[in-house]
């Protein structure tokens, strides 16, 4: 996993949490990089996954939760390092349906090494945006967190809905995504 979702990571705990919150995970999880992270190196999918899991604990946090708050945090994050550009985005919807086809090809040229979830794209008969998530990596839940962010970026109220998960046997997750008036 690319290391800017580590830094962010870390970022988050620090900031919402505390250095000693940090401290303690890292002494807890025992992580093969320490905790020192690099926004362009690669780490371990696992080591991620440990320290959110042990965090869970602490804070006594649901993973999926966890994963949704800090997909909200990592999401601006990732916006604002886009190699994409994003200036002529002005809406969520148009946001999230390129994501794809314009900022995963920009991502993949610039680190040709990044193994990135894909997703596909069908409106339902109430104009709801159906996306559907499929990784190796199964984190539809901070895929979630990221939408949520966006939503919030673009200043769109909006509810998902996950009907089909992959952590329940489902090929791919399926995201249904309302949007509200305000």
């Amino acid at each position: 996993m690319q290391g800017s979702v580590f830094t962010s990571f870390s970022d988050m705990v620090i900031e919402k949490m505390g250095i000693v919150t940090w401290n303690e995970l890292l002494i807890k999880v025992k992580p093969c990089s320490k905790g020192i992270y690099t926004n362009a190196m690669l780490y371990q999918d696992s080591e991620l996954m440990d320290l959110v899991t042990e965090l869970s604990k602490k804070m006594k946090i649901e993973v999926e939760d966890l994963l949704r708050i800090f997909g909200g945090y990592l999401f601006i994050r990732l916006y604002n390092a886009s190699p994409a550009n994003l200036t002529k985005v002005d809406n969520l919807k148009d946001f999230l349906l390129i994501i794809d086809s314009v900022i995963h090809k920009e991502v993949k040229r610039v680190y040709p090494t990044a193994y990135l979830p894909t997703f596909d794209y069908a409106e339902n008969a109430q104009g709801d945006l159906v996306m559907h998530y499929q990784s190796k990596r199964k984190l539809c839940h901070l895929a979630e967190g990221l939408i949520l962010g966006a939503a919030e970026h673009f200043n769109q109220i909006i509810t998902i809905q996950q009907q089909e998960c992959m952590h329940n046997g489902a090929d791919k997750c399926k995201l249904t995504i309302s949007f509200k008036e305000k």
